[in-house]
C-alpha cells in the first residue's frame, strides 16, 4: 500500500492523538486515514446530492415549460373563443335592435293604415239608408229640390228594407225597426182622446207620423173595438 508521510507540530500530533484514542484507534495514523476516508466519503454525498438537486430542478423546470406552454395553448383558445362569444353576442344585439326596430314600424304602419281606414270611412258619404236609420222617417216634402229622381230614391229605399207608405199628399220611407215599434205603439191606444194617444206615442216623430198617417185616413179609430188601426197595404 503506499504510503504518505507528513510532518506536523507537536502539539497538533498530541492533539490528534488524544481525538484518536477518544474514538478508539491505538495508532492515530488509522485515525488519520480515517478522517481522511470519511472526508471524501461526505464530498461524494454532497456532490451525489447536488447532482441529484441538479437534476431534478431540471426535469422540473422543463415539466413546468411545457405545462406552461399547454396553458398558454388553451389560454390562446379560450381567449379566442371568448372573442368570438362576444362578437355573437353583438351581432345578436344587432339583430335584436333592427327586429324590434322593424316591429316598431310595422305596428306605426299598421296604426297609420288603421287610421287611413277609419278616416276613409268616416268621410265616406253616408247611404241614405244608413241616414234613414239614424232620422227614423223621411218625407217627401222634405227632400224636394235635393233629390232629382225621388221615384228611384224611395225605390231604391224600399228595396234595402225600408217601409215606405203613400199618402194622398207625398210618400213617407220610415225605418223598419221604428215601424215596428210604432206599430206596436199604436196597437195598445185604446181611445180617440189626444191625452190617450200622447200618453203612449211620446216621442215627436211618432206623434208627427201618426198625425200625417191620420190626416190621410190610413190610421183610423174603430170606435166599436176600441182601437186604432192601420189601413196601409
Amino acid at each position: 500500500m503506499p504510503e504518505i508521510i507528513i510532518n506536523i507540530p507537536d502539539n497538533i500530533y498530541r492533539e490528534l492523538l488524544e481525538r484518536a484514542v477518544k474514538a478508539g484507534y491505538k495508532d492515530p495514523g488509522e485515525y488519520l486515514l480515517h478522517l481522511i476516508l470519511s472526508s471524501i466519503s461526505a464530498s461524494q454525498a454532497l456532490d451525489l446530492s447536488k447532482y441529484v438537486e441538479d437534476l431534478v430542478a431540471k426535469h422540473v423546470s422543463r415539466a413546468e415549460r411545457k405545462l406552461s406552454d399547454v396553458i398558454n395553448a388553451y389560454t390562446s383558445k379560450i381567449e379566442e373563443v371568448a372573442s368570438r362569444v362576444a362578437s355573437l353576442v353583438e351581432e345578436v344585439e344587432d339583430i335584436k335592435s333592427r327586429i324590434d326596430d322593424l316591429e316598431g314600424r310595422v305596428r306605426e304602419a299598421r296604426e297609420e293604415r288603421g287610421q287611413a281606414i277609419q278616416k276613409k270611412r268616416e268621410q265616406r258619404k253616408a247611404t241614405a239608408i244608413e241616414i234613414l236609420k239614424q232620422q227614423k222617417v223621411f218625407y217627401e216634402s222634405s227632400i224636394v229640390g235635393k233629390i232629382k229622381d225621388r221615384d228611384k230614391f224611395f225605390q231604391r229605399l224600399e228595396s234595402e228594407g225600408a217601409v215606405i207608405i203613400a199618402t194622398d199628399r207625398e210618400r213617407i220611407a220610415i225605418d223598419s225597426d221604428f215601424w215596428n215599434e210604432f206599430s206596436e205603439k199604436i196597437s195598445r191606444i185604446r181611445s180617440d182622446t189626444g191625452e190617450a194617444i200622447r200618453s203612449v206615442l211620446k216621442d215627436r216623430k211618432e206623434l208627427e207620423l201618426f198625425e200625417k198617417l191620420k190626416d190621410s185616413a190610413l190610421i183610423v179609430f174603430d170606435a166599436t173595438e176600441k182601437r186604432w188601426k192601420i189601413l196601409t197595404s
